[in-house]
């Protein structure tokens, strides 16, 4: 599998390289934009597998970005982070943009930002290998002999599952760094 992507969004130059800081050490890539203009650029570019992004920006805010990228890629995974609480902006964001988690800001620990973006990640793999299991199914049910490519492919995703999991345990029981 892919390294997987995951692209910050936000206005506040600090809290991105805040941001590039603490995930340094991340078995993921990173990408940083502080628009959602060029957000959307980077998207177009890059293989984006995880969004989070502020509500609040000038020009386009992350609401018309997250809803852009529901409707233009809607296997990525979107994460909201703001410092803003309102409950109904909240709702109209995670309808409309279908984000799947609300980060504070500022967050609470180093630990559980580092946790919420693991666990993003994680979301989009298995809505993908649901994906691929379930064409790969379909395959089978109608009748179709599995090419030997699908059997070598389901092959890797297992074995790349079995290594991922053991990669994340080791991240998650190494020493906390804050």
């Amino acid at each position: 599998m892919d390294k997987r992507t995951v692209l910050f969004v936000d206005d506040e130059e600090k809290l991105l390289s805040s941001i590039r800081r603490i995930l340094l050490d991340e078995p993921y890539e990173t990408l940083f934009a502080n628009s959602g203009s060029q957000a959307l650029e980077i998207i177009e570019q890059e293989q984006v597998h995880v969004i989070v992004s502020d509500l609040f920006m000038p020009e386009m805010n992350g609401l018309e970005l997250l809803t852009i990228v529901k409707n233009s890629y809607p296997h990525v995974i979107r994460l909201v982070l703001s410092g803003n609480t309102d409950r109904d902006i909240l709702l109209k964001a995670i309808n409309q943009g279908e984000i799947s988690r609300f980060i504070p800001k500022p967050w609470e620990s180093t630990e559980e930002f580092r946790t919420i973006i693991r666990q993003a990640i994680e979301c989009y793999d298995l809505h993908s290998e649901r994906e691929m299991l379930m064409a790969f199914c379909e395959q089978m049910i109608d009748g179709k002999e599995p090419v030997e490519i699908n059997i070598r492919l389901i092959q890797a995703v297992i074995s790349n599952r079995r290594r991922h999991m053991y990669d994340w345990r080791q991240k998650c029981d190494a020493p906390l760094q804050s």
